[in-house]
């Protein structure tokens, strides 16, 4: 009766191991699908410009480069999204560069929000491309004027691969403005280049108006004694 007893009293502890372990598990299952839920959630409330209906983040990405034919509402959608991209691209090599500066280095999140007219969207690139273009960014505030010309090249290609990928042509030269040539030359006030005749020295004093030293009459000693007396 005892070894019956104790028999049943280690298969009840044993099934309410399995049990708890069970919960465990359903409780974490349970708990990574509301991260995931509520993740997705905040991309969707991200996006508050109405003319993207609600797209966001990967979402959006992943519309663009499926395109949908010549639809006028995909027409329109790359429309409004090509300065996103851009300016997306733009924010990520502007944080390379002051990161580049301050000697930090933190790779980006693939979301950004990116304001519009209409409000924001949250755009999402991938890891790769926006990885790149904040290595450029990075090298650029440690490079010297001999080097913008392969930076720009290197940012270019990245953009027009992103472009192309969105289905966007044709694409914007975005090194042109992020990454221009080093060749300003110093303006005058009129915004015109300074010229040596700018700095020549400033032509003599005049003489004050009056009659010429050698046209006024020479007075003899005697006549000098004269005026001295008569002053006196």
């Amino acid at each position: 009766m005892t070894n019956f007893l104790l028999i049943a009293i280690f298969v009840s502890l044993a099934g309410l191991v399995v049990l708890i372990i069970y919960l465990i598990d359903r409780v974490r299952k349970i708990e990574a699908h509301a991260s995931h839920s509520a993740g997705a959630g905040i991309v969707k409330a991200g996006t508050t410009d109405a003319r993207f209906n609600g797209f966001g983040g990967q979402h959006l990405w992943e519309a663009m480069v499926a395109g949908g034919g010549n639809s006028a509402e995909v027409a329109e959608m790359q429309r409004l999204y090509a300065p996103v991209l851009q300016r997306h691209i733009e924010e990520l090599f502007e944080e390379g560069v002051l990161d580049g500066r301050q000697g930090v280095r933190v790779l980006p999140a693939p979301i950004r929000l990116i304001k519009t007219s209409g409000g924001q969207v949250a755009s999402w690139l991938p890891s790769a491309e926006s990885g790149e273009i904040y290595a450029i960014g990075e090298a650029r505030s440690v490079c010297v004027p001999g080097d913008i010309s392969a930076l720009r090249s290197r940012l270019n290609a990245v953009a027009q691969n992103l472009f192309a990928k969105a289905n966007i042509q044709p694409a914007p030269q975005v090194g042109a403005h992020l990454l221009p040539d080093s060749t300003a030359t110093a303006l005058g006030a009129g915004g015109e280049p300074q010229s040596a005749a700018d700095h020549s020295e400033p032509p003599p004093l005049l003489e004050a108006p009056g009659r010429d030293q050698s046209e006024m009459p020479r007075l003899t000693a005697s006549e000098t004694v004269v005026e001295v007396i008569k002053a006196n």
